[in-house]
């Protein structure tokens, strides 16, 4: 039997959190709630995501992968939700893309190596993924105002659980939990790696630094790998379908509007984030530029998110907040999760050459 994971401890969690009879509060409840946390160990699994989706390039789409005014990105993303029930996940990402070359007509070819790591309830249910990914761009227009980037991103994933750590329904014993009883429950594994593939494809529109839209799309998991700790080949990865929107738009001299939208969908769950930012700028200096964003998102029908950050030149660090509104509120408590970002850009200066021609002056 196949579970939907996130509805399953959803239900179980919002029912261990309403006011409960004297058997729950023995520990009926408990063993429900990590009962439900075992049963999406084999079940279709949910990606991770972040509120700052445009602030995890090469998460959101691979077709991002050198997609920057820059010679060589570095990215960090850490994600804490939920920390007021006992499934509380924590997510961290890491990604560096660059540029390989510039051809000669201004096309580039880059690549780069993604990281991210997420662990989440007394299970320790933790998945770990280690990617590469390749990129194309090619540039045209007048002075190469548009851009089509083709990605792909190639990766292994590891699925692990602690299986001490839990705690099974054979160990009630109809009065009160023992957790000295035999769960008597055995699994194939414990852990298990699995290839993961995804490709995207990624239209920039660029008429400045101010002025600029871009629009992508990308399929995860296209390759539907195996996940089950029982050996069950039938149960599959669903691949996930990502679009994404960005713009920047000057709309004063030291004011920019942001627009972002996310929408994803795998198997039959889906996400519509849309987003605003206001960029306003401190100091338009050539050799200090600093620029201080707000902004607020709406992941529709969970959760509400406010956002702010700075920019220092080529760095860019961001802090956001999302309260939970669904269904899972009496467990969450209207809390949500604490994200930051941070993203740097490297762009190398040419050295002058040795060959220097002669002033006329001298």
């Amino acid at each position: 039997m196949k579970y939907n994971s996130s509805e399953v401890c959803r239900r179980q969690l919002y029912w261990l959190f309403l006011p409960s009879s004297r058997e729950r509060n023995q520990g009926r409840g408990c063993f429900l709630l990590l009962f439900s946390i075992l049963c999406s160990l084999f079940s279709n699994a949910q990606d991770i995501h972040f509120t700052q989706f445009n602030f995890s390039p090469l998460n959101e789409n691979p077709a991002n992968t050198n997609l920057f005014d820059g010679d060589m990105r570095f990215v960090g993303n850490f994600k804490n939700q939920w920390q007021s029930v006992p499934v509380a996940y924590n997510t961290a990402s890491a990604s560096m893309d660059m540029n390989f070359v510039t051809l000669k007509n201004h096309d580039r070819i880059g690549g780069g190596f993604l990281f991210y790591y997420d662990r989440a309830g007394d299970s320790h249910f933790t998945s770990l993924n280690v990617a590469a990914s390749i990129s194309y761009q090619l540039n045209f227009g007048k002075n190469d105002a548009h851009t089509i980037c083709f990605g792909y991103q190639i990766g292994f994933v590891n699925r692990s659980f602690d299986y001490t750590k839990l705690f099974f329904d054979n160990q009630f014993n109809g009065d009160a939990f023992n957790p000295n009883i035999n769960p008597d429950e055995a699994f194939s594994k414990t852990n298990f790696f699995f290839l993961d593939m995804g490709a995207g494809l990624t239209y920039k529109w660029n008429k400045g630094i101010r002025k600029n839209l871009t629009v992508g799309f990308s399929i995860d998991h296209f390759n539907t790998p195996s996940q089950s700790f029982y050996s069950d080949l039938s149960v599959k990865l669903a691949p996930r379908y990502n679009i994404n929107v960005k713009g920047d738009f000057k709309i004063s001299k030291r004011c920019d509007l942001v627009p972002e939208f996310l929408w994803q969908r795998q198997a039959t769950q889906q996400e519509f984030t849309p987003g605003m930012q206001l960029k306003t700028y401190l100091s338009m200096k050539s050799y200090s530029r600093i620029a201080l964003n707000t902004g607020v998102y709406y992941r529709i029908g969970d959760a509400p998110a406010a956002l702010v950050g700075m920019d220092y030149n080529n760095l860019q660090v961001n802090c956001s907040y999302d309260i939970n509104t669904s269904s899972f509120t009496p467990a969450s408590r209207n809390n949500g999760g604490f994200e930051i970002s941070l993203i740097y850009i490297l762009s190398n200066i040419k050295k002058l050459g040795t060959n220097f021609a002669n002033c006329p002056i001298f």
